[in-house]
């Protein structure tokens, strides 16, 4: 009589990536430390329970020596020098996620602060008509999403806290993403080959930028890189949505007196009228000095609306859209061609903001500060009202 196997208890994918993950930190810790052998063992011993050594010799070269990087940079583009060891803090995070193909390589992740999720994402958050909301001030900063006929405000007030909402809005699912120490906000269609994802918030930051990850499979998502940086969809980006714009409290009412806004009864206990970040806006200070690349072209801090479609990466500073503007006909309207497509705004000068009115299919496009659109993007063209060279 053939003895009973033992039953195969399933693999929990998050569990996988730690126990996999763990096994990684130490043979990196042996061989930078130069046991090679024990190392190298211990890499085997790891392939054997189901991490193939050559997958692992691979993570490990990366990690530990990666290549240089070879851009092309404009002349008043600087690299920035980094702090010779990685943080073995930001490696034992990496442990939580999804590292499969990670497209960021030694020192270009750093912690923010927060463990994974301890900033809190809102996910189906409540909702009340803008007639009805008593409790934001006039001068309020609001993100405003138009899809189909229904429009609704994610304060900004709110997102400080939360930096993304997992939304539905007109039968699409909605993701609105905003890192406080870019000023960047984003708004994508959540579905990926079939798939909705929802997203919470990594704790991670690559050039002072959000890492967000998906809860599906635990990888990786740039916001300003517009892309994952990890795990299947590594190197593609979420359907970018239009018709959006930042704006305030009181010209969301006098526009969209329809509209619904996201409720300050979010089951979290935040005073949303008190900004945490203080005057971090107002000055060129940041926060986070950990920068791929600068460039003095423009303020640390000037606003900007960042596209890349096709082979086509381009800021379009706001104070240069306002000046483009302002020998029309007064109605704000802005165009400007990316090859044989055509991206339309409208532009408001009192509140220095910008509506994303049309974009081609297949564009992505953020409102941020120069520093993190550059940072990522060191090769962008500008727009210029004057069409001159920056």
């Amino acid at each position: 009589m053939s003895k009973p196997q033992p039953q195969q208890q399933p693999t929990d994918p998050q569990n996988e990536y730690r126990w996999t993950g763990k096994r990684m930190l130490m043979a990196t810790s042996l061989l930078q430390v130069g046991l090679a052998l024990p190392g190298a063992l211990f890499m085997k011993r790891a392939g054997q329970e189901g991490v193939g050594v050559r997958e692992m010799r691979l993570y490990v070269s990366k990690w530990i020596a990666p290549p240089p990087l070879r851009v092309r940079m404009p002349p008043t583009s600087r690299p920035v020098q980094r702090e010779p060891e990685w943080e073995t803090a930001v490696l034992e995070r990496m442990l939580d996620f999804n590292t499969m193909d990670l497209r960021r390589g030694k020192g270009q992740i750093q912690s923010g602060g927060p463990p994974k999720d301890g900033i809190k994402s809102l996910t189906d958050p409540k909702v009340q008509p803008v007639g009805k909301a008593a409790d934001f001030d006039a001068d309020e900063r609001v993100v405003v999403v138009t899809v189909g006929e229904r429009t609704r405000a994610y304060p900004i007030g709110i997102l400080n806290y939360h930096e993304a909402i997992n939304d539905e809005l007109g039968d699409v699912p909605v993701g609105v993403f905003y890192c406080p120490l870019c000023d960047s906000a984003s708004v994508v269609d959540r579905r990926m080959d079939g798939r909705t994802l929802e997203f919470g918030i990594s704790g991670l930051l690559a050039n002072s930028n959000v890492l967000l990850h998906d809860r599906q499979d635990h990888a990786l998502w740039s916001q300003v890189e517009m892309e994952a940086i990890s795990g299947p969809y590594a190197g593609r980006s979420l359907t970018h949505l239009h018709n959006w714009q930042i704006t305030t409290f009181a010209r969301l009412k006098t526009e969209h007196p329809d509209a619904t806004i996201v409720s300050k009864d979010t089951g979290h206990d935040n005073d949303y009228g008190m900004n945490p970040y203080g005057d971090y806006t107002r000055s060129q200070q940041l926060m986070f000095n950990q920068l791929d690349h600068r460039d003095d072209r423009f303020l640390n801090k000037a606003r900007v609306i960042g596209i890349k479609y096709n082979d086509i990466v381009r800021a379009y500073p706001i104070a240069e859209m306002i000046r483009a503007t302002e020998s029309g006909d007064g109605d704000g309207r802005f165009e400007d061609s990316l090859g044989d497509a055509t991206f339309k705004a409208t532009v408001d000068p009192m509140n220095r903001a910008v509506r994303i009115d049309a974009l081609p299919p297949g564009a992505r496009v953020i409102h941020t500060f120069w520093f993190a659109w550059v940072a990522f993007h060191p090769d962008t063209q500008v727009y210029l009202s004057d069409g001159a060279s920056p």
